[in-house]
């Protein structure tokens, strides 16, 4: 069946955690996936799961998967989905929001998936599902300034008069342990402009002075840029 979809992962900031008491025997992960299926058939279905787990489970490829998958088999999305989409961007999010350095010591980091999927789409139902992810995220663009301040850096390339390439590109792989851009989906290549933002994460260039130019938020932290 032919479909389209929008992820957003974010991390929310909520240190309470009464559910489970005061003493966590482990740093844990609570995940909170929404899954939006809107078809020309009907008006939209609904999945709504939340996952609590060790982080270091989640933080296990073949784990984290299985975790993960047992979650979603009652959900909408394709097996395919599942596999191509769903899975990977939560475990690389998990990873990359696990190093960044606001959450050292943070026993609990909570998580919210949440996913918009369009069965045969066509005009009219891609509307609504413009119309949705406007109402579910803080479109205020970044400050030009901002956003010319990014580290703007070639992925693979020899560029005179600044830090030779291996160097300038171990920096920059090293402030994130994502190979692909979570804008566009695609992997790093050779080559490729790519820029780092203050948060660290690495995203094409191009890919992420657009989203800025619509939402001043880290499409995967939520770190807020400045704005005008």
């Amino acid at each position: 069946m032919a479909c389209r979809y929008r992820i957003s992962i974010i991390q929310e900031h909520e240190d309470h955690f009464p559910q489970l008491g005061s003493y966590f025997p482990h740093d844990l992960f609570q995940i909170d996936i929404d899954i939006r299926w809107i078809s020309s058939r009907n008006d939209g279905e609904t999945f709504n799961r939340s996952i609590v787990g060790r982080r270091d489970l989640f933080l296990s490829e073949e784990n984290g998967r299985n975790i993960i998958h047992s979650t979603l088999t009652d959900s909408s999305a394709s097996r395919e989905l599942i596999d191509a989409v769903i899975v990977p961007d939560i475990l690389s999010f998990t990873r990359d929001v696990n190093s960044l350095p606001m959450n050292l010591g943070r026993q609990v980091i909570k998580l919210r998936v949440e996913m918009l999927i369009e069965a045969n789409p066509d005009d009219e139902i891609g509307e609504l599902i413009e119309e949705s992810m406007m109402s579910s995220v803080n479109f205020t663009p970044a400050s030009e300034s901002s956003i010319k301040a990014l580290k703007r850096v070639r992925w693979d390339d020899e560029d005179e008069g600044h830090l030779p390439l291996k160097k300038r590109r171990k920096s920059v792989e090293g402030s994130t342990s994502r190979k692909s851009c979570a804008v566009c989906l695609n992997e790093f290549l050779d080559g490729d402009d790519v820029a780092s933002m203050p948060c660290s994460h690495v995203y094409h260039y191009g890919c992420i002075v657009k989203w800025l130019k619509t939402s001043h938020m880290c499409p995967l932290c939520r770190y807020q840029m400045s704005i005008d």
